[in-house]
């Protein structure tokens, strides 16, 4: 019997070990699907601002943005950290480039999913931010990386400059801080199965389990 498992990711564009998470899970979707055919999967992105009063037109340099939250100590333990973690998953991350607000680029997220583009849109988004060196703050970048998902540059565009779903997408940024997600990226499986962190493949092939399970057990209508 075939079996949609849903998965809620709440994330921000610029978290390291978010991009690492989705690796991840895209390796444990393909393991298990390997051996549960019958199983596909829904996933869903949802915002969450690390720095949200970080400004849009006056971006930071990455390097210093980090120096200044972590010490110039820690900052260079974790980048060679970082990279290590990153190449088994195929990233390669680099600290070039500038941060600014993501508040546009989780609207971009939102309007792409009319379009069941979510992962391909974060996935450019992620590139650009950590590996590209390009400013995920800038609406040309942004509609560049809706191209590239596959979507229309130019609709892209238009969204972006205008102010469609700001409130909306702020708000829910908002409301995933205020359920105490102190943390990101959080997993939800099949609204039943919590947590959060880059976890191995294993340990989402064995949620996978449990939530497919729990379907199972499910009495036929």
């Amino acid at each position: 019997m075939a079996t949609r498992l849903k998965i809620d990711i709440v994330s921000d564009t610029v978290c390291p070990w978010c991009f690492v998470g989705k690796r991840r899970l895209e390796k444990a979707i393909a393991q298990f699907q390997s051996t549960n055919p019958n199983v596909s999967f829904d996933i869903e992105w949802h915002p969450f601002q690390l720095s949200p009063t970080m400004s849009k037109n006056n971006p930071k340099l990455k390097l210093e943005h980090y120096k200044r939250k972590f010490g110039e100590q820690r900052t260079a333990e974790m980048i060679p950290y970082m990279q290590s973690v990153g190449e088994p998953d195929g990233i390669k991350f680099s600290y070039g480039g500038v941060m600014a607000n993501t508040l546009d680029s989780h609207r971009l997220i939102y309007w792409s999913k009319q379009f069941g583009k979510q992962n391909e849109v974060v996935e450019e988004l992620f590139k650009d931010y950590f590996e590209r060196e390009r400013n995920i703050g800038d609406n040309q970048v942004l509609a560049d990386a809706a191209e590239r998902a596959g979507l229309d540059k130019e609709k892209a565009l238009a969204y972006l400059n205008s102010d469609a779903d700001a409130d909306l997408v702020r708000g829910e940024a908002e409301q995933n801080k205020a359920k105490s997600i102190s943390g990101v990226p959080q997993y939800s499986i099949q609204n039943g199965f919590v947590f959060t962190g880059a976890q191995e493949p294993q340990t989402f092939t064995a949620f996978f389990e449990k939530a497919l399970l729990r379907e199972q057990e499910k009495p036929s209508l």
